[in-house]
Formats: C-alpha cells, sequence, structure tokens
C-alpha cells in the first residue's frame, strides 16, 4: 500500500491521471481533494487501487531514476 505522499508524487508522474469532477466547495475540501494525489483520479477505486494497475510501475520508475542520481 503506497503511502500519501507516494500517492502525490505517482500523480504528478502519471500520464493518465485523471481528476475526479466533484462539487465541494473550496473550504470543505480535503488534503487529497485540493492537490493531484491518486485518491482524487477517476482511475482509483474504492479499494484503493489503480483500476490502469499503473502505481507500481510508476514508484518502481521514480525508484530507478533516484539511483541513478545518487
Amino acid at each position: 500500500m503506497a503511502s500519501k505522499e507516494q500517492l502525490r508524487k505517482v500523480a504528478l508522474y502519471c500520464n493518465e491521471y485523471d481528476p475526479s469532477r466533484n462539487e465541494l466547495i473550496d473550504s470543505a475540501r480535503t488534503y487529497e481533494d485540493k492537490y493531484e494525489n491518486c485518491v482524487n483520479c477517476n482511475h482509483y477505486n474504492k479499494e484503493g487501487r489503480c483500476t490502469l494497475n499503473l502505481i507500481d510501475p510508476i514508484l518502481s520508475s521514480m525508484a530507478m531514476d533516484l539511483n541513478l542520481k545518487s
């Protein structure tokens, strides 16, 4: 299971990120709603999974990038 921070980073790097359109007013929006995050993507289901199965491949790619830089 990815952390909240990882889900934010995945959304930033995901080409398929598609934010859900909800009708919440700005003052009532939660942390996950305010920022790009897998949790508010249309491809993220109620079970906490990406329906496109992209979270793990993106995290792996990010980890490889970090290894190359170090």
